[in-house]
């Protein structure tokens, strides 16, 4: 799983690249939605040159200028908000953040049960609780550089959008890396194939439930990651598609959520290692 998860980042990072390289991050060529053919670029160069041609009273222009300008600075800014939208939220939350977490944290223990030395290492004078408390601060320093560096790298990749984006969201990351750790860990700890577990609900509720409508999505984790970056975001137009269907919440409580779960899953995870047989 460890070298899936490098090799996802490697192409997501070319993926990334490339799209910069052809300067495909503005809304600048996209199609306009009521004159095919001709992009958003087109349209405005094609107004601004009507507004120099004509002669218009000193009021009129003033505001015209004022509505170009205006359209003019979105479109230059609107880089952020497509690789927001098409890269941070629908690729790297909803699929990289989950399978790059659990490559580590299922492997913890996941690795040590395959490989036979579960139980030499359950005989040393350790309590339980400790030994999986242990494994999981170990791991924690790899599963956390591999999804911040990762991340880092990403954004990197995508020029200045990318480096905006991850001046917001490297706290949502943090907070959501936390949260899938000790989720993923737990499940090392009680499934024979925790990475087989990992993988479908990874696809399953952070992807699938994680994209309905109403109350559904409020079990995924990735969730209330998405929730703090909107919040980050809202004043450069990052927001959820319908917020009175996707009903987020604030970031703070996100914050506080993912925190708590990674807290409670931890304890959970030290109770349950301590009673079950190995």
């Amino acid at each position: 799983m460890v070298w899936i998860a490098l090799v996802l980042l490697l192409f997501s990072v070319g993926l990334v690249g490339l799209n910069t390289a052809r300067d495909r991050w503005g809304m600048w060529h996209w199609r306009h939605p009521w004159r095919r053919g001709l992009t958003y670029e087109g349209h405005l160069q094609n107004v601004e040159h009507l507004r120099r041609g004509m002669p218009w009273p000193a009021p009129a222009a003033a505001v015209q200028d004022a509505v170009l300008t205006s359209c003019r600075a979105v479109l230059e800014q609107s880089g952020f908000v497509v690789f927001s939208n098409w890269f941070v939220f629908s690729v790297f939350l909803s699929f990289l953040l989950p399978i790059w977490s659990l490559s580590f944290a299922t492997e913890a223990l996941g690795g040590e049960r395959e490989g036979g030395s579960l139980v030499w290492l359950l005989t040393r004078p350790l309590p339980r609780w400790s030994i999986y408390l242990a494994k999981f601060l170990a791991m924690l320093p790899w599963a956390l550089g591999l999804n911040l560096g990762g991340f880092w790298l990403i954004c990197m990749a995508a020029g200045e959008p990318g480096r905006m984006a991850f001046a917001l969201y490297w706290p949502a990351v943090l907070w959501g890396s936390l949260a899938f750790c000790s989720l993923f860990h737990l499940m090392g700890a009680c499934f024979r194939r925790p990475a087989v577990i990992a993988l479908v609900y990874s696809f399953f509720l952070e992807t699938f439930l994680g994209g309905m409508p109403g109350y559904m999505k409020r079990i995924s984790i990735s969730f209330y990651a998405r929730c703090m970056m909107f919040e980050k975001g809202g004043k450069f137009g990052i927001l959820p598609p319908s917020p009175e269907v996707y009903l987020p919440v604030s970031s703070g409580t996100a914050q506080t959520v993912l925190i708590v779960l990674a807290a409670g899953l931890l304890v959970v995870g030290m109770l349950v290692f301590a009673q079950k047989e190995h």
